[in-house]
């Protein structure tokens, strides 16, 4: 008696390594094994957190809805702090090959101050007089965009070693869609790592060095008024005055050092930090069929 599909479909979702077996992931396992490399189960499930502290450049700062003539923004360089719990989804379809995809949740925030000037035209105080121009000049100290949203992304592994030694590169592509504020963060982040694999002194631990690149759009918008100006500006900014900010990372690459501990065959625990302009934590706790 044939069984019926849906049986079948939750007999993969309950039990994904019956799926890894039947089409005998990772392709290629076999010649792998005959060479003396021990692969991990196929299929992974991981829950992550990161925390992770940059700076960032302004690009442009731009009001609209307010028709102050002669009004010039310039935004000194700031910091950027974020924080994400993702869940993640992986295979190894070779034994150098992983793919993966993920999803999760963005709270954070990028913080500047922003140079302000007022330039006006003072009309001549005599007839036959020359005008004058009298320019203001201030600072909004940090001026503040919130950065909450939902975050998705893919990306992929290609691993390779010798010995007790071995090499990766992690490469991924993420997009993050805001809800406090409107835009979009999108971003390319390629992570090459070399390390040592202390499994066969009978340590069941991985540790490596690497480095951490990140290339980096943010586009943002919204209403000025959800900025949380201060009671005596807010009564007198329009309600349809709207902001728009386009910012980058003031530094790509930063330097990396981590390490796996292999709990069993089935999970794994893995944290990972970085250091110089951009500092970073990284935790997850990873499940493999």
């Amino acid at each position: 008696m044939k069984r019926p599909l849906y049986s079948l479909l939750l007999s993969l979702l309950v039990s994904p390594s019956v799926f890894a077996s039947s089409f005998s992931l990772p392709i290629w396992k076999e010649k792998a094994e005959a060479l003396g490399y021990e692969l991990p189960k196929p299929i992974g499930f991981n829950i992550s957190y990161m925390s992770m502290e940059q700076g960032i450049s302004v690009d442009s700062i731009m009001l609209k809805g307010l028709d102050i003539p002669g009004l010039a923004l310039d935004a000194q360089d700031g910091t950027q702090k974020t924080e994400v719990v993702s869940f993640r989804a992986d295979v190894w379809l070779f034994p150098f090959l992983n793919v993966y995809a993920l999803f999760g949740i963005l709270e954070g925030y990028s913080q500047t101050d922003v140079d302000a000037s007022l330039t006006m035209n003072i009309p001549p105080l005599f007839p036959g007089g020359k005008p004058h121009e009298y320019t203001v000049n201030g600072t909004i100290n940090d001026f503040r965009l919130d950065l909450d949203g939902y975050t998705k992304g893919v990306g992929f592994v290609l691993a390779g070693g010798y010995g007790n030694w071995f090499g990766l590169v992690d490469a991924s592509y993420t997009q993050s869609d805001l809800t406090i504020i409107d835009g979009q963060i999108d971003a390319i982040v390629v992570s090459p790592r070399v390390g040592y694999d202390f499994n066969t002194h009978d340590v069941p631990l991985r540790v490596w060095v690497g480095a951490m690149y990140q290339d980096v759009e943010q586009h943002l918008s919204g209403s000025v008024a959800d900025l949380g100006l201060p009671p005596g500006l807010a009564g007198i900014v329009p309600s349809d005055a709207r902001f728009e900010v386009t910012q980058h990372l003031t530094t790509p690459w930063n330097p990396l050092v981590g390490m796996q501990y292999q709990i069993n065959k089935d999970w794994y625990l893995l944290g990972e930090a970085g250091f110089g302009d951009r500092q970073s934590i990284f935790f997850s706790i990873d499940r493999r069929f």
